[in-house]
């Protein structure tokens, strides 16, 4: 794997010191270029040292990528090779939290290899997939293209990676892990656009296609295989405004019609899939000039205008879900499946034979526990699919429990909600358990509405959530994006929404886990 190089003398290799935290490349390496790292003949992660490193006394450093953190336990072989050439530069051995009797290996529960994908995200690489896998993908991904174009009526084509792999030498990107398509749009105006995005989207739905929404203008179409994995195929908008040409979320450039229209092919693993009419021009323009030289490391630059503009017209549905996928797919088996005391406090506390919405479940600990245990209607909500899938996977046929994938990022699918909640015959309760702390503050404002509409007629919301105080605490789990919120100012919210709090403690002791005790608030909150 390490290619034609194997034979090289060691004295010609450069100095490579690896860390547990970093790594400190050789001096001399070309900052453009491109060098891939194995750990024990395994490419794991390409970086460019222009853009990947730090200036550092010994040569340039660059830190472990997060994602691969728990991966690094043990004995390993690290390379440096430059990606083009597959020429060796440098080679070390490390032994990773002093593990000498462990050796590294970065692969999935079923030893699929794992690779860093551009978002700094492990992903499985199509290139480790045999032929029969690809086969039976591209079938899937001919059939939605005859979708687009057939049932919803718009024109649909191969787009970002998927074209590029294409044009390039026919095959996919094999560090991707995922396929583009793109449809045209004749619309203009942001709200049709998003209006006839909204329409192929239960053209899709009614058509058996699994789909969620990553923005006004973006979908995402999840794909089961016969080995049980799965794969995505992003659908992207594509459309003008006075002359520039928008695919969202990356692209807006000034291109003609007859850059894209009318469609042609390309050649993609054996068969023919449409494209763009001018797609080396599409191609340039997206990527550079360099387009035809690949680049693991390759990282989109949005432009400041491009990004504010999109996130104008269509929103970004997205926020932090990425962070919360890989959360809960690295740490699946350390995430406690076992109720938590604030969900049996809860349930000694304010026994209750109502409906039970629990949001951010999360990988649905509680919410399966209140169900099984009391027998009460209990749904399931939070924003990644990948953990709600899992969860009912586990969860009992027989059990009343439902799931649901909400985004309260977005106040159309939160509003939907409340008035689901509010016209039901009995009123729920509503159950956020480290909910409020992983939101920003239009989630949190989106969840105010929920817990608003859905209470008016009564039910109670359980609140439990991660306090100023608990900031400077040692913590099990090393999340960004916590926002550490002053009791207080949870009560303004609630009592600025219209409700009415009812019981309120805070401290250590209530919710323990493993080596920390956060401390935390519960509170319980009324509307009626």
């Amino acid at each position: 794997m390490s290619g034609p190089d194997d034979t090289e003398p060691a004295e010609a290799l450069g100095t490579l010191r690896v860390r547990d935290a970093r790594l400190v490349l050789p001096t001399g390496l070309d900052p453009a270029s491109t060098y891939d790292v194995l750990l024990n003949e395994r490419h794991v992660w390409s970086l460019q040292p222009q853009n990947d490193t730090s200036a550092g006394r010994n040569g340039p450093v660059a830190k472990w990528p997060a994602s691969l953190e728990r991966y690094l336990v043990g004995r390993a072989e690290v390379v440096l090779r430059e990606h083009l050439s597959g020429t060796v530069v440098a080679r070390a051995h490390h032994v990773f939290k002093g593990a000498a009797d462990e050796q590294v290996d970065v692969v999935d529960r079923a030893g699929n290899p794992l690779i860093i994908d551009k978002y700094g995200k492990l992903i499985r690489p199509l290139s480790a997939e045999g032929t029969d896998t690809l086969d039976e993908l591209m079938d899937q991904v001919e059939d939605l293209l005859a979708c687009m174009n057939e049932k919803a009526g718009v024109p649909t084509f191969v787009a970002y990676g998927t074209l590029l792999g294409a044009v390039r030498n026919g095959r996919l990107i094999g560090h991707d892990n995922d396929l583009d398509i793109a449809y045209f749009s004749e619309h203009a105006h942001p709200v049709d656009v998003i209006r006839e995005a909204y329409r192929i989207e239960r053209v899709l739905l009614a058509e058996g296609w699994s789909v969620r929404r990553g923005s006004g203008a973006r979908m995402n179409v999840r794909m089961r295989l016969s080995d049980d994995s799965v794969r995505f195929v992003d659908v992207f908008t594509a459309h003008w405004v006075e002359g520039v040409l928008y695919i969202p979320q990356d692209t807006g450039f000034r291109l003609p019609r007859e850059t894209m229209l009318p469609l042609t092919t390309v050649e993609l693993l054996g068969r023919r899939v449409p494209a763009p009419a001018d797609y080396e021009t599409l191609l340039a323009a997206t990527y550079g000039a360099g387009w035809r030289t690949p680049d693991p490391s390759f990282k989109y630059e949005t432009p400041r205008w491009l990004s504010r503009r999109i996130g104008g017209w269509f929103g970004g549905l997205r926020t932090h879900r990425k962070q919360w996928d890989t959360f809960y797919a690295a740490h699946r088996s350390a995430v406690p499946t076992k109720p938590s005391p604030f969900a049996r406090w809860v349930q000694d506390t304010y026994p209750s034979d109502r409906p039970l919405v629990d949001v951010g479940a999360g990988n649905a600990r509680d919410a399966r526990w209140f169900a099984r245990t009391t027998g009460r209607p209990v749904t399931a909500i939070d924003y990644t699919i990948g953990a709600m899938l899992r969860a009912q996977r586990r969860a009992s046929d027989a059990l009343p429990l439902s799931f649901e994938v909400l985004n309260l990022y977005d106040a159309r699918e939160s509003l939907g909600l409340g008035v689901r909640l509010s016209r039901s015959e009995q009123p729920p309760d509503v159950y956020a358990r480290f909910l409020l702390h992983a939101l920003e503050d239009v989630g949190r404002e989106n969840f105010w509405r929920v817990a608003s509409m859905a209470l008016r007629a009564g039910g109670h919301l359980f609140l439990e959530f991660r306090t100023d105080q608990d900031r400077k605490r040692p913590h099990f789990f090393q999340q960004a994006g916590r926002r550490f919120l002053a009791p207080a100012d949870v009560v303004a919210e609630i009592e600025a929404a219209g409700g009415r709090v009812v019981h309120q403690e805070a401290g250590t002791g209530l919710a323990p886990f493993r080596t920390e005790d956060p401390h935390v608030c519960r509170i319980v909150a009324t509307w009626s």
